[in-house]
């Protein structure tokens, strides 16, 4: 096993509802954490990234998984963020996903865009949904 799978398995838990996924580019196959939740969503991360490109077709600024952990649904929202509004679409992943999870579930906050160095997404996310837990996921 992957030690990023292994370390990522110490926080997916049964109160694990989701991730939410920010980077400044589209995700091609060496994006970080693209194997670990490939590996989360059995297979269907690098199947969409290859789908795009084998279609040449403009990559997606946003992606919705909906997968199965510990016989509860799990998501992973992806977004890339280049300019403020784009954060829109990181609430909309979340609302979509708020009709399948569980309230007091932990949702995890992988950042890797650096276009939100100035924005505190715990606190806001926090803020915001009240009913769950956020957290940053360092993998």
């Amino acid at each position: 096993m992957n030690r990023g799978i292994e370390h990522l398995s110490q926080y997916i838990t049964p109160t694990t509802a989701g991730i939410i996924w920010l980077t400044d580019e589209a995700l091609n196959y060496n994006s970080p954490g693209v194997y670990e939740f490939n590996y989360l969503l059995d297979g269907m991360l690098i199947k969409s990234i290859s789908q795009e490109l084998s279609h040449e077709k403009k990559p997606n600024r946003s992606i919705f998984f909906l997968g199965d952990s510990f016989g509860k649904p799990l998501f992973i929202g992806h977004v890339v963020v280049s300019k403020k509004e784009d954060m829109k679409i990181m609430h909309n992943h979340f609302k979509v996903a708020a009709d399948f999870i569980e309230k007091h579930s932990t949702i995890y906050i992988f950042n890797r865009a650096q276009n939100t160095a100035n924005v505190n997404l715990l606190k806001e996310l926090a803020h915001k949904y009240k009913d769950y837990k956020f957290e940053n996921l360092n993998i």
